[in-house]
């Protein structure tokens, strides 16, 4: 596939993931104070769910700069940072029945959301970035690629993160309102 089709998909799945995270809020806004959790029918798989979205990111991020050749500037690496454990220690929590991973993976996805809003508001404010982004690698206020006109490597990461992080949501939620035993 060419980088051209490469990128049209990848700006596709941050719409599609945007598009998720809003009808997951709205299902759970809207689910509130009944009995059964509004995120039932995401019983089970929420964690695989999110663990997938991180490894799709790893491998997007890995295909941008090991196969398209774009170097990453200094906050890329830094989400990079971020996106990569979550890659390996969602599936494995989720493998493990293991809800506790919900807090750090949660922080990690956090801290990852914060580094890539501040990347995107570099890429539309570039007289913001003071030039400490370009000492090695390319600026981080140049978008290396921008699809529809507003998705950029940063966007994808925040719709990543975000959609992680609703995931972890619909999770804690899922956990809360146990299902009721039938006797």
């Amino acid at each position: 596939m060419s980088f051209e089709s490469m990128k049209l998909f990848f700006a596709l799945a941050a719409i599609a993931a945007n598009v998720i995270t809003f009808a997951l809020i709205v299902i759970g806004i809207a689910g509130r104070g009944k009995d059964e959790s509004p995120f039932e029918f995401l019983r089970g798989v929420t964690l695989w769910l999110a663990g997938g979205v991180a490894l799709a990111a790893s491998v997007g991020s890995l295909y941008l700069s090991e196969i398209a050749n774009l170097i990453p500037c200094k906050l890329c690496w830094y989400q990079r940072i971020a996106m990569y454990p979550l890659a390996i220690i969602l599936p494995i929590a989720a493998w493990r029945r293991d809800n506790g991973i919900r807090f750090y993976a949660g922080v990690l996805a956090l801290i990852g959301l914060a580094i890539a809003m501040w990347h995107r508001t570099l890429q539309l404010f570039p007289s913001l970035e003071g030039g400490s982004c370009a000492a090695v690698g390319p600026p981080c206020s140049a978008p290396l690629i921008r699809e529809f006109g507003f998705v950029t490597i940063p966007y994808m990461a925040i719709s990543a993160f975000v959609l992680i992080l609703v995931l972890l949501w619909a999770d804690h939620v899922n956990n809360l309102r146990s299902v009721p035993s039938s006797n």
